[in-house]
């Protein structure tokens, strides 16, 4: 097969989803596929080891800022003899792909490389997400969990295909015992709204006194470096914190630690999971992550529980407490079972099987039908208008009026504008589509309205009963 990726990002910047590309496309190639790689033009620098020059792998540069721009991507890519696609996009350039492949009658498939409902529902408009999703052939997602989360209609094109776990490291576990000092290591971004470093900076402080031979390492960098140092400082704990900075390699830090720990709030597939569990580290984090809670199980580390006031810094200190008592033998144990479990079911050579069968079923597929999801919706484009009216029957997603209009409309409408970033307000199932897509919003608003209120009335009750308690101290 002639394998496409849609990398936008490959030849601008660097980051997870463009290594991760970069990483299939070089093993599909190795077993004899050919490669092409579709990304926005751009200039190589330091930090992108790539260039139009010296990539390994066909390049074709597009230009996605004017009409014009997109037309000739869109030519190039419909001339270019790819078999079948797959494009893994962090942003709302989503909204792009059903006017990149319009015409072309190449079959593709979206990797989602986020939670959905975080990618979903807040980078824009949940309406045209689903819309343009609902023009890939298959749809790849990180997590077996994650399959429930995606509408109802799609769930059938649903693949989980997780990130492939690096090679076990060779591990000194004499080393690591006879060195004096025992670290918890952390990595990632610093950036609060996800990763939440405070709360793990503030669970160190509650244990530092009763274990005064244990140091907090923090690996990574970001716009909450100030930040975090100076709470290291007002907590008392700043001497016994170790901020890396960003690291071209974390591997290291990881050889010298003892246990590993993620207290982010949302994670797509953390690849510092596995790369920590490949230095047979054990894994700490919140059950409130759905990632967290479905890589980490019982046999290969500790989840911190959520209590009546969310994921708090003495819960994760409980969490850690439990296994820094261990021996270390025991938590050696502990880490090679997590390095096990993770090659076993996230080994480089389990993923890229699965990756393959996914691209040649994709393939295989749509050359017996003849007719890929994208063509199919734009020859559907107004037949469902008729289904709107007073029988509406339900919000959300998985309603039969969301799933037969609202879905494929938005990806007709989506697929029909020449920029699919701007929001016209209109579907081409007409304005009651739209009126379809508020009623949902408003039904989501009165939800998060609804739990805003009963945690009011669960504040006030505890508040009322501790004002009793001070009034009938003071009598």
């Amino acid at each position: 097969m002639k394998i496409g990726f849609v990398s936008l990002d490959h030849l601008r910047d660097w980051h997870g989803t463009t290594r991760l590309i970069d990483r299939i496309a070089k093993e599909m190639s190795n077993r004899g596929h050919g490669v092409v790689i579709i990304a926005r033009e751009g200039t190589a620098s330091a930090k992108i080891p790539v260039s139009t020059f010296d990539y390994p792998h066909e390049l074709i540069a597009v230009n996605l800022d004017s009409p014009q721009g997109r037309g000739t991507a869109r030519e190039k890519i419909a001339a270019s003899g790819i078999d079948v696609c797959m494009a893994s996009i962090n942003d709302s350039s989503l909204l792009y792909l059903p006017g990149l492949f319009l015409g072309s009658g190449i079959p593709y498939i979206f990797g989602d490389p986020h939670e959905p409902l975080v990618f979903t529902f807040s980078r824009w408009q949940p309406y045209e997400s689903y819309g343009a999703m609902a023009t890939a052939d298959a749809i790849q997602t990180l997590l077996p969990n994650y399959i429930p989360l995606y509408p109802k209609a799609l769930q059938p094109r649903v693949t989980e295909i997780g990130i492939p776990s690096p090679l076990p490291a060779e591990i000194d576990f004499t080393a690591r015992r006879e060195s004096g000092k025992r670290v918890i290591v952390s990595v990632g971004r610093f950036v609060e709204r996800n990763k939440r470093f405070s709360l793990l900076l503030r669970a160190f402080a509650l244990l530092c006194k009763d274990f005064p031979d244990w140091r907090l390492k923090l690996v990574g960098d970001g716009p909450y470096w100030d930040i975090y140092q100076e709470m290291a400082r007002q907590l008392g704990i700043h001497s016994r914190v170790d901020f890396t900075g960003a690291v071209a390699d974390p591997a290291p830090h990881y050889s010298d630690a003892d246990i590993f720990c993620l207290p982010s709030r949302t994670e797509g597939f953390p690849l510092v999971i596995s790369e920590a569990a490949s230095y047979a580290l054990p894994l700490v984090g919140f059950r409130t992550c759905i990632a967290l809670d479905t890589l980490i199980e019982p046999d290969i580390g500790v989840l911190a529980e959520s209590g009546p006031d969310g994921d708090t810094p003495g819960s994760l200190a409980e969490a850690l407490r439990g296994m820094m008592l261990l021996p270390p033998k025991e938590r050696e144990a502990i880490g090679l079972r997590a390095r096990d479990k993770l090659q076993e079911k996230y080994g480089g050579g389990v993923i890229f099987d699965k990756w393959e069968k996914l691209l040649r079923e994709t393939f295989e597929k749509t050359g017996a039908r003849n007719e890929t999801a994208l063509e199919r919706i734009t020859k559907k484009m107004c037949e469902n208008r008729e289904r709107l009216g007073p029988e509406w029957d339900g919000l959300g997603p998985d309603s039969p009026v969301w799933t037969d209009v609202v879905l494929e409309s938005a990806a007709a409408e989506i697929s029909a504008r020449d920029d699919p970033m701007k929001f016209s307000g209109q579907t081409a199932a007409g304005g009651e589509a739209e009126n379809v897509r508020l009623r949902c919003e408003l039904a989501r608003l009165r939800q998060d309205y609804n739990g805003l209120e009963k945690k009011y009335a669960t504040l006030a009750g505890q508040y009322q009963m501790l004002a009793g308690k001070r009034g009938k101290r003071a009598k």
